[in-house]
Formats: C-alpha cells, structure tokens, sequence
C-alpha cells in the first residue's frame, strides 16, 4: 500500500528592510501590524476548530528585535505565541548579499537563532533565503557548524539561477562539511517534491513586504492544496519539521561542490564610503574579540554587530519604480538640476538612511572605550589630499628605483607600475602589459544593458513591467553614453625616502569630457609605500571633486601581475579559500565579493592581495553587464572594483564622495 504524501505548508512573507518604504517605516509595519496580524491569525484559525494550523516563519532578526524592543504586552503575545508554535524562526537573520559579510558577522547572524532556541527550549535546523539568486560556498561550513542541516533559497523570477538541481547536498570538500539546500527558480517558494520521500515542501509566500495572510486567504490555500492533491495530508508546518523527513533521504541527493557566488553582488559597489566605513568597523570588531577587549555575548557589542548586519541585508533604499519613476533625467545639466527637486531628494534619503547603519553601530556601543576607538578609526580613514612635503618631483619617469626589497619602475603615461622585480627571489612580477596598481573609469552605453538584458533576464514576458525598470535604466538612451574605458594621465610623479622606506606619489588625470559628461573624479591620487624591511607594498587611491552621475559608470584599480602557468589564485570569502575557476554554470564568474582579499600561488611564490576598503574583485577582466559561462582568463590578473551605478532598483545610483581605497601587497616564497 503507498505511503501517503504529507504536504508542509509553510507560510512566510519576504523581509526587505526597505525598498517599499523606509527602512524605519518598513520595521515599524512588521512591529504594529504584520507580526499582530499573523498572531491573530493563527488564533483565529484554531479557533475555527478545523484542526488547520497556521504558523508564520521568518528569519531570527525580527524575532529577536521584537522581543528586544517591542513594548511589554507586544512581547509578552509574541512570547504567547512561540510557546503555542504559533510563529517560528528559522536560522538565518535574513537574506543577505552573504559573501559581503565577514566569518565572523557570519556567525553573530546565526547566533540569534541559537539565543532563541535557548531562551525557548528548540533547536533549529533549517534555514532560507529569497531574492537573491546566489550565495558563496563559504557559508557551507558555518551554518553545518551552527547545526543548520536544511537551506532553502528562492530565487528573483527575472533573474538567471545558478544551474543546481532542486534538492541537493552542498558540500564544502575543504572542510568536510554540507548542507542540503532546496533551491526555487524563478520564484521565493513554491511547491517541491523530492524523489523517493513521501514528504513535500510547499511555501505560502506573500510578496515583498506584504505581512502575512489573513484568515479568509489562510482557509483558502488549505482549500485550494486539497482540491489539487486530493490523497494528500495538508498540515500546517515548518522548515524543521520537512527537513528531519528531508534527512532520511540526504544520502540520495545530487552533491554540488562549485561555488555559486551572488550575480546581484555588483550592487553592492554603489557606495563605496559605506562599504569602507562598514569594513573598517568589521575589521575592529575581530580585533576585539581576538584580542579579549570583549566577549561576543557582550550586549553592546551584540547591538553593534546587529547594526552592522544591516550593510549585507540584501535592501540598500527604496524601490526605484516606485518612488522616482524618472525616465528623462540623465544627461549631467538636468540631472544636477533635478537632483535638487523633493523627488530625488526623498530617493536618497533611503540610501542615507541605509549608509547611517555604520554610525549607529557606533552608538550601540555606548559611551565605552570602545565607542571611542571606532569613532577614532572611522575618522582616520577618511580621505585626505596628500602632502608633497618632503617629496621630491621624479623628472626622469623612466627611472628604475632601487629600493631594500624591490627594483621598481612605472609606466610613465598611465602611471602603473611596469617594473617590480623581488630581490630576494629576483622574480619580476611587472611589464609593460602586465602592470600593477592601474586605475581606470569606465562608462556604458544602451548596449550593454541591451546585452545585459539578453543574457541574463529570464522570464521576461511576464516580469518586463518591473524587471526593465529594475533591471536597466530605462531612458539613459537618450543621453547617448558612451562604452567606455578612460585611461589616466600621469600628471606628476614624486618620490620620497626616508628611514621607513620608500614612498612614490602619482597624481593622475582623466579627460575633461570624462568629469563634465560623466561622473570621473577630477583629483586622483595615488600613494605607493615600499617598507624598509618588507617583500610589502601599500598602495593608497584617493579621488577627489567627483561629480555625481546618473548614467551607469565604474571605477577598477587592477593588479595583473606575471604569473606562470602552474599558478592559481584564490579569494577569500567568508573564511573559505575559492578559485575563480570553481564557480557553477549560471553562477556568478565575473565578479565577487571577498573578506580579506586574494591570493595567488605557484611552485616558487606566494603574492597576498589585501583589500581594505573595496569588496569587488573582478578575476580575469574588469566586468559589469556582461553575463556570460566564459571562465575568466587569469593570467590577466585581478581586478578591484571601486564603484559602479550599473544597478537600479534599490541600490545607490549616484556618488560624489571623496572617497580612499586601501591594498597591501605582500611577496613570499
């Protein structure tokens, strides 16, 4: 006789913490009305007396800060609630930009499951994510450490999904560890069998922000599962209670061991000061907590990384379609005209809102030592015009430099260098062709999102009402942009040594039309600091008198050293040691996001990367709009993006900051 399918339903809402309203508005809606509503709601349908149950799941960080700072009754209904299993966390904060985060920020968002689970006798063991259409392989061994055994993902319908099976093993082969993940395409959950259990995962996903159902819509999904499966038991259910079902069957599952990596990732270099405020103050809090200042445990520290928690959430301002629905203003003269209107400036407001997350971390601190140190490091990274004092002007721009650890020459067009030979190895890691430390600006045109909507829209049909809005910029065709390159003038080149080493300023200069039509910035500098006594050099980029543009540019500062063909770079994402050349089909293979910065490795040296203040590494070429299966040629270096606006929807779509990026570059044998 067959076994009956037991369907569980699970009903859930996607969290933007912004994007259909402020930030603050958005919370402040789930605090008084979405999370009362869906109490009520279960209690009303138990009250029916049916037997159907509804149980409302969403990830940790509501529950926890509902419980945090709700008022005594809301917190007393919600405690109500949980114990009756009315409303269930699961084991992620929320969806994130994953691979922007740190290990450790990593993990303090798994550690608020594991407070409630604490607090109220249960162990949770599932896990989800919705929109975003990819994550890195460096979570595997976290969330198997934090005893999640079950992910499921769901992912934007205009958006290509990595090409994973539905139901697999993610498996991480450095570290031993897996998880098994679901993964919806083209859609946040829906209804998925797995073959051989007689256990079926069905989601009752209410859209962006749009809270939980009400009764009358509650009865009618019951109604309308039993209509379609009919021999089927329908209850009322959540992720934990499908995946322990789903662990009967794990040794049966496909196992997938590529990376997938996040191809909405380019978002998040749209405002480079927060992204290296935010790194600055994650790079502290490790310092802290290896160094014993403080436990993480600690409240306020607690509150702090909560705060910072909000940079990789996965909303980063309001939703474009909605709130600007501008289609004409781009050409530079009526943009900085329009920019002024209330329209624009209510626009970006949110992206204020979201960029302020870093300051209020600061203040969860209190008024600790703490607090004084990150306010002493934030400042200290601000960006500063350099002084020539004590510099001397090179005049000779082919001069080969000889330092302690180094031979060095620079190109003297461009500015990059084109000689850097190691003395200890006598390996020279730079060419005329080959260079490091190269800046470069870039602008697109109407065609390469014409490209970009080609190749990596899906479904467009029935998504084009918003996915073209979101997607591209609509009406920048008439602005006539350019696909463009801009490459620097070296305008003066100084040179300084004293007892710590040797230091090379480099002012650099792009084309007047590439600031008056474009956003370029008109003051570029470069520091370049070779110690004393290091195989080390630091390299400092400031900009400054950046005009603000709407039309859709980036800025990249490449390292494409010379390397041999038993050499193979790695980056470091969330603790996880990953090859460019490792990521699936559909992935993300041209651009990612790191911790602590790359790495490149072969039979006889060992070069370390170290980024700072810019998250984007581009392997291979320097790559926006341009989706494609193509593995990245690595023996054309790396390449780190400091800005782009390609993106609309909610991200940050212009940027006049003086800003300042940060590399280490470090040789060894």
């Amino acid at each position: 006789m067959p076994v009956r399918e037991t369907i569980h339903l699970v009903f859930k809402t996607h969290l933007d913490i912004g994007f259909t309203d402020l930030a603050q508005n958005v919370v402040q809606t789930y605090f008084d009305v979405f999370i009362p509503s869906a109490i009520d709601t279960a209690r009303k349908l138990k009250e029916t007396g049916s037997g159907d149950r509804f149980i409302w799941t969403t990830g940790s960080w509501l529950i926890y800060e509902y419980l945090e700072h709700g008022s005594a009754q809301k917190r007393k209904e919600m405690e109500k609630a949980i114990e009756a299993g009315d409303i269930r966390w699961h084991g992620l904060p929320f969806t994130t930009h994953t691979e922007l985060m740190s290990q450790s920020l990593f993990k303090h968002g798994l550690s608020l499951s594991h407070q409630l689970d604490k607090r109220f006798g249960m162990k949770t063991i599932s896990g989800k994510m919705t929109d975003v259409p990819g994550h890195t392989r460096g979570m595997v061994p976290l969330v198997a450490e934090a005893g999640i055994r079950f992910i499921h993902l769901g992912a934007n319908e205009a958006s290509t999904p990595p090409d994973v099976p539905t139901t697999f093993v993610w498996k991480d082969s450095s570290s031993n560890t897996d998880v098994m993940v679901m993964y919806q395409k083209s859609g946040y959950g829906g209804l998925i069998r797995v073959e051989g259990l007689a256990h079926t995962l069905a989601f009752a996903h209410t859209n962006d922000n749009h809270g939980a159902q009400s009764l009358e819509e509650v009865q009618k999904i019951f109604r309308d599962l039993r209509e379609k499966f009919p021999d089927a038991e329908i209850i009322g259910s959540t992720m934990d209670a499908f995946a322990t079902h789903l662990l009967d069957v794990d040794a049966q599952l496909p196992v997938i061991e590529q990376e997938m990596g996040d191809t909405w990732i380019h978002g998040t270099g749209s405002d480079p000061t927060k992204i290296n405020r935010y790194r600055e103050l994650l790079r502290l809090r490790e310092h802290w907590l290896a160094s014993g200042q403080v436990k993480a445990t600690d409240q306020k520290l607690v509150g702090f990384s909560n705060k910072l928690m909000m940079i990789p959430e996965h909303t980063w301002g309001m939703d474009e379609k909605t709130y600007l629905k501008d289609y004409v203003n781009y050409e530079q003269k009526v943009f900085q005209s329009a920019r002024s209107t209330e329209l624009f400036r209510t626009f970006e407001s949110s992206w204020a809102e979201q960029r302020a997350y870093v300051d209020d971390a600061v203040k969860a601190l209190g008024d600790t030592p703490l607090s004084k140190e990150a306010h002493n490091h934030l400042n200290a990274i601000q960006p500063k015009l350099p002084h020539t004092a004590g510099y001397q002007v090179v005049k000779d721009r082919s001069t080969v430099f000889d330092t302690p650890q180094f031979e060095i020459g620079f190109d003297s067009e461009a500015g990059a260098i084109t000689k850097l030979i190691e003395k200890k190895s006598r390996r020279n890691w730079a060419s005329k062709t080959q260079t490091l430390g190269l800046f470069r600006y870039q602008t697109f045109s109407q065609s390469d999102y014409d490209h970009f909507w080609k190749n990596y829209i899906i479904n467009k049909r029935k998504t084009r009402m918003w996915s073209l809005d979101d997607y591209t910029k609509p009406g920048m065709e008439l602005a006539q942009a350019e696909s463009c390159f801009w490459m620097p003038k070296l305008i003066n080149l100084y040179e300084k040594h004293d007892g710590q080493g040797q230091s090379f300023l480099l002012q650099l200069k792009m084309t007047d039309e590439a600031s008056s039509k474009y956003g370029c910035p008109k003051v570029i500098w470069v520091q370049i600091d070779l110690p004393e006594d290091q195989s080390r050099i630091r390299f400092d980029v400031q900009w400054f008198e950046k005009p603000a543009t709407r039309l859709p540019e980036a800025a990249w500062f490449s390292f494409n050293p010379v390397t041999r063909a038993d050499g193979q770079w790695t980056m470091d994402k969330l603790g996880s040691a990953i090859s460019p050349l490792d990521v699936i089909k559909n992935g993300n293979r041209k651009l990612h996001a790191v911790e602590n910065g790359i790495e490149y490795r072969d039979g006889q040296s060992v070069v370390e990367i170290e980024t700072l203040d810019a998250a984007l590494v581009a392997p291979g070429e320097p790559s926006l709009l341009n989706f494609n299966n193509r593995q990245p040629v690595m023996k054309n270096g790396m390449h780190f993006n400091l800005l782009n606006n390609v993106w609309g929807t909610n991200f940050p779509m212009w940027f006049d900051d003086d800003v300042r990026f940060r590399f280490a570059v470090a040789f060894s044998e």
